[in-house]
């Protein structure tokens, strides 16, 4: 197991997806002999995952600062929401969700800078704006599937709801509410 293997894996768990990382420890169970030391902790864990998340975590802690392909890890998490989605196992509403949840697991959104998981962690403010009626449908619908289908990051389409002044007119009207 890689450790972008292994941060996948955690963030999956953490976010309640285990049949991936199920089917992964059943196959490597069988098929090594003998056990890495890494298999043989995690088929300790058993049904434990926060035991199975500490483990995986404990891992990628071994890797030097600055090591672990960030972009790898988010590209997989992309590409399992994408086939999540186009199966209808989660709809538009559920994989935005996910994706800002599975940035928060991954860590500080203050760290983000302009990394991979900028998309991730921000398409859920471009849904909110446009359920709002701040941005149009086809406009959230051309940048997330930009970004769920192809990986195209958001920010850098001129119609994203985030680059127009959806945002400003958000919060001229949030903020006019407090002053009447």
């Amino acid at each position: 197991m890689t450790r972008e293997d292994a941060s996948y894996f955690s963030i999956l768990l953490k976010n309640g997806f285990h049949d991936e990382y199920d089917e992964w420890l059943d196959r490597h169970l069988e098929e090594e002999d003998p056990l890495s030391d890494l298999v043989l902790d995690l088929s300790l864990c058993a049904s434990d995952v926060n035991e199975t998340i500490s483990c995986l975590q404990n891992y990628c802690a071994d890797l030097p600062a600055g090591e672990l392909d960030e972009s790898a890890v988010c590209e997989r998490l992309r590409l399992f929401l994408k086939e999540a989605h186009h199966a209808n196992r989660l709809s538009k509403e559920q994989t935005v969700d996910y994706m800002f949840r599975f940035a928060l697991s991954h860590g500080d959104p203050g760290d983000f800078g302009e990394g991979s998981w900028n998309d991730m962690y921000f398409m859920g403010d471009n849904y909110c704006l446009t359920q709002e009626g701040y941005a149009s449908w086809e406009s959230f619908d051309s940048v997330f599937y930009g970004y769920l289908d192809h990986g195209i990051p958001f920010v850098s389409k001129p119609e994203s709801p985030c680059q127009n002044e959806a945002p400003k007119s958000f919060f001229r009207k949030f903020l006019d509410r407090f002053h009447k």
